[in-house]
């Protein structure tokens, strides 16, 4: 008898209340679940712990909060031990909060019942399903797909494709708590998030429903919500989980992907704001020996390149235009490998105003 699947999330209930079930438990152990934090905040610079995030109550939704902030998650990919990597996008509802140079968490309710933030002096609110969101939501996704990409582990990912529920089991609406108008707007975001997703993995690697099983409970133990379905949708989603040929064929990471988790060229690229310049730095893990070239972005549109050179630093004068930038880096290696990695995005010069105080 096989031993059980390790499942790592990255999501909300949606994903992890699978294992609450009888089936799921008997095949799935989970690994960790990381939830309350935007795949947008996911590759950003953290911001300093708000003093009132020791005044969340929960010990287990205070973890979560600071997860966010601290930006662990991306660390700890490189150690987790996993066999299914299930991702939603349910927690993208929540607001961004973004300071200076590109500093963000997210403005989970968690976060939110305990004050913060209790000035605008610092920073300021991006609203989910803006377009300041769906760029720094891009950012972050390229940044989550580059990783996996990094650690061999891209074919584990399952990506849960759910939306908000219009109605109850029983016909009832979710007022006052979201209006339908909330519901559709959510929905058209998740929509379009799903569609990028869909241009970088394939659609075997997405478990989809009938919208009939994303049915509002009125007896779920979380309560009503547009994302608290009916049984049916968690036995579905066991059922896709429990017939991915990986789960059957699954093995120990492999050689080659340990060796790339130990060897990789490239530690990370560190993109900073300086004046009217960007400066992008590639930090290696030791003494290496190739060439690189540099490729500045804007809103995914590229505004410079640096041929191949030896220099690890590059400077780039940039006008005052509001948008994400991030850069990427090819290192090309004595023996002919080319490795890419992308940099922290940098949000700068945005259009928006500021919370109230």
């Amino acid at each position: 008898m096989s031993s059980p699947a390790r499942l790592l999330i990255l999501g909300s209930c949606v994903s992890r209340d699978i294992l609450n079930y009888p089936q799921a438990k008997a095949q799935f152990v989970l690994v960790d679940y990381y939830a309350r934090s935007s795949i947008a905040s996911l590759g950003a610079r953290p911001i300093e712990i708000p003093s009132v995030v020791q005044n969340i109550g929960s010990k287990f939704q205070r973890r979560m909060v600071e997860r966010d902030i601290k930006k662990v998650f991306l660390n700890d990919l490189a150690r987790l031990q996993f066999d299914v990597f299930l991702i939603d996008l349910i927690d993208e509802r929540f607001n961004l909060y973004l300071e200076p140079e590109g500093k963000i968490c997210t403005l989970s309710s968690e976060l939110l019942s305990v004050g913060f933030p209790k000035d605008s002096n610092r920073g300021s609110k991006i609203c989910s399903g803006s377009e300041e969101f769906w760029h720094l939501w891009e950012a972050g996704w390229s940044t989550l797909l580059s990783q996996l990409r990094h650690f061999g582990v891209l074919d584990r990912l399952r990506v849960n494709q759910v939306f908000w529920s219009s109605r109850t089991e029983n016909g009832g609406n979710f007022e006052p708590d979201y209006s339908d108008r909330q519901v559709d707007l959510a929905n058209q975001s998740l929509e379009r998030m799903y569609r990028h997703i869909s241009a970088d993995i394939p659609s075997r690697q997405f478990l989809r429903f009938n919208y009939g099983l994303m049915t509002g409970s009125i007896t779920h133990k979380w309560g009503i919500s547009p994302f608290h379905y009916i049984d049916a949708y968690y036995h579905a989603a066991i059922q896709q989980l429990c017939g991915w040929p990986l789960l059957r064929n699954r093995t120990a990471i492999s050689e080659k992907a340990m060796t790339s988790r130990t060897n990789y060229p490239v530690d990370r690229v560190i993109l900073r704001h300086e004046g009217d310049q960007l400066v992008a730095t590639a930090v290696f893990e030791a003494s290496q020996i190739g060439q690189i070239s540099f490729y500045v972005f804007r809103n995914g549109k590229q505004i410079h390149t640096q041929g191949y050179s030896q220099g690890s630093i590059v400077r780039v004068g940039i006008k005052p235009e509001p948008g994400v930038y991030r850069a990427l880096v090819f290192f090309l290696t004595q023996d002919g490998r080319r490795v890419t990695v992308y940099s922290n995005p940098v949000f700068l010069y945005p259009v928006i105003s500021t919370l109230a105080g």
